[in-house]
């Protein structure tokens, strides 16, 4: 309506699927503002995304992450990849207790989250209340969760990436080749 007013937020960091979209200019009516803090992560995952992957800056108080970790796997070996995620899930929901429901399991390839929904507790999106979420990154966009296990192989974009490790409020987990764990700058 000519005295209605629209909200648009985007963020071009993670845009997965190139649909020709562009922002709106001030030249077109839009006003427009930068959001310049990353308000969704802990101040580690935060800082991680800014240095690494072009993310917004860490705001100055932010909660501690709970953790970040890297699990190194071979490329393209979904059995080792699936095996470490089982893994550290075993360690997350039995010896630490976790919600299965605060966990996602988030994988950037069809093969790894398809092995993994075939064992006990993992989840689509749409029953993520039940259990452990599964999916693939593209599917998790616009979603968060307490914990994010991020499944990579060793060429994966740079929008994924982002996608899939700004998904996780709290705590990372990324299990994937050496290549990755060097970009994301958690290999020692």
């Amino acid at each position: 309506e000519p005295d209605g007013r629209l909200l648009l937020v985007a963020d071009a960091s993670q845009e997965i699927y190139p649909r020709g979209f562009t922002v709106p200019g001030e030249d077109e009516g839009w006003a427009q503002c930068e959001l310049v803090s990353n308000c969704r992560n802990s101040f580690q995952i935060a800082r991680l995304l800014r240095a690494r992957l072009g993310g917004g800056a860490a705001p100055a108080v932010a909660p501690e992450a709970l953790g970040m970790r890297f699990i190194e796997v071979p490329v393209d070996d979904v059995r080792a990849a699936a095996e470490a995620v089982c893994n550290e899930l075993e360690w997350l929901v039995g010896d630490e207790q976790r919600s299965p429901s605060g966990i996602a399991v988030l994988s950037c390839a069809s093969a790894i989250r398809d092995r993994l929904l075939g064992g006990e507790g993992f989840v689509r999106w749409e029953q993520r209340a039940e259990g452990v979420l599964c999916e693939n990154v593209h599917r998790a966009k616009g979603l968060e969760s307490d914990t994010v296990v991020l499944v990579a192989d060793g060429e994966v974009p740079d929008a994924l990436l982002y996608v899939g490790v700004s998904r996780a409020v709290s705590e990372l987990v990324v299990v994937a080749p050496a290549a990755v764990g060097q970009r994301l700058g958690l290999m020692g």
